[in-house]
C-alpha cells in the first residue's frame, strides 16, 4: 500500500503452481474496484485489517492463475487475489517481490516494515 501511486507484486514460480497445490487466484478486472481494505502494522507488532469498504467481493468470478515453473505473475497492487490451501503432496515454492516508486509515500503503519531500505537509490 502506498498513499500515492501503486504497488506492483512480482510472483516468480520456482515450481509449477496448480489448483491442487495452492496456485494464486484473482478476480479479473478487480483492480478497478478500488481499495476495500489493507493490512496495517500495529504498535503491538502485529498486523490487522483497516477496512474502507466492507462489501464482499464476488468470489464466483475468481480465476486460477496456474503457471509452470519459471513463470512470472505481475500483480497490480489493487488486484484482489488469494491462494487456497495446498491439498497435494507437491510443494508450491515461489519468490515474491513488491515494487514501489521511491517518490511515493510509504506509510509508517504499512504492514510490511524494515528497519532500513537496503536497495534505496536504485
Amino acid at each position: 500500500y502506498t498513499e500515492k501511486g501503486n504497488v506492483f507484486g512480482l510472483w516468480f514460480a520456482i515450481e509449477d503452481a496448480t489448483k491442487h497445490n495452492g496456485c494464486l487466484w484473482a478476480i479479473p478486472g478487480g483492480h478497478k474496484l478500488g481499495l476495500k481494505s489493507r493490512f496495517i502494522h500495529t504498535e503491538k507488532n502485529t498486523s490487522e485489517f483497516q477496512v474502507f469498504d466492507d462489501s464482499k467481493y464476488d468470489l464466483s468470478s475468481l480465476a486460477p492463475l496456474e503457471v509452470k515453473k519459471g513463470s512470472l505473475i505481475v500483480l497490480h497492487g489493487l488486484l484482489p487475489h488469494l491462494s487456497h490451501a495446498n491439498e497435494s503432496q507437491h510443494s508450491r515454492q515461489a519468490y515474491t517481490l513488491h515494487l514501489i516508486d521511491k517518490s511515493w509515500l510509504y506509510p509508517k503503519d504499512n504492514w510490511l516494515q524494515r528497519p532500513t531500505l537496503p536497495l534505496r537509490g536504485f
